[in-house]
């Protein structure tokens, strides 16, 4: 069987896989809001497996960096399934680290835009992470310091999407910028619902920005993969 007989027949899969990644965030989201801790159990560990079975299905060159990335942030839902501090802070640490790996295919693909667009950019992620140093500072003792090591690598992704953004405007930019807001929003809101403000609400909202910006950052790897294969059919 050809490679595209064998690539039509997986794709038939997309869609149902897709729809079926969001209603299972869905039913996700319902539970931790209500803190069912039995289907939270469930689907927590399952959003992440589906989102990489979509990209295996639809690149057809696969980014082992991007797929590491994932497995990190698969390990990083398993602790965040416990509301115990130790396993939130575990989780934290992989969530951290996929987020790293995201840094790294970012500047892979894009240019750096300056010193000045990124200290602009940088400024309202460095204003919101001071915020929430300011609330939960007397909350917690030695993990202050994980969360200003977090702080740091939100600020510098994000200050790089925006700035990558002000520099050009366009559907990837877009998609870069729009994930790595959710991604940072939902980092610190695991934070604030550990130490701070625990609440099936907030836990529910960081589960929104997880899963909505995973997803968006999936459309900018696989979006950028397709401009590279075309670039190098031109050339």
């Amino acid at each position: 069987m050809k490679k595209d007989e064998v690539w039509f027949k997986k794709s038939r899969l997309l869609n149902p896989l897709i729809a079926f990644y969001f209603f299972v965030a869905f039913i996700e989201i319902i539970a931790e809001y209500n803190r069912d801790y039995f289907f939270i159990s469930y689907t927590k560990p399952l959003a992440i497996p589906l989102l990489m079975s979509i990209y295996l299905i639809v690149a057809k060159v696969k980014n082992k960096y991007y797929l590491v990335a994932l497995l990190l942030a698969f390990i990083a839902n398993l602790f965040l399934i416990s509301e115990s501090i130790s396993s939130i802070i575990s989780g934290s640490l992989f969530l951290f680290l996929s987020q790293l790996i995201f840094i790294y295919i970012v500047i892979q693909k894009i240019k750096y835009p300056g010193a000045s667009l990124m200290l602009i950019g940088s400024l309202p992620y460095a204003c919101v992470c001071f915020l929430a140093a300011v609330l939960i500072y007397e909350k917690i003792g030695v993990e202050f310091y994980l969360f200003i090591i977090q702080s740091i690598l939100i600020t510098f992704f994000g200050g790089l999407s925006l700035a990558n953004y002000f520099t050009k405007y366009n559907k990837a930019n877009s998609q870069l910028f729009t994930s790595s807001f959710l991604l940072s929003i939902a980092q610190l809101l695991i934070i604030l619902e550990s130490s701070y403000a625990s609440s099936g609400l907030v836990q529910a909202l960081s589960t929104v920005f997880l899963v909505s910006g995973n997803y968006i950052f999936y459309l900018y790897v696989v979006d950028q993969e397709k401009k590279q294969k075309k670039y190098k059919i031109i050339k």
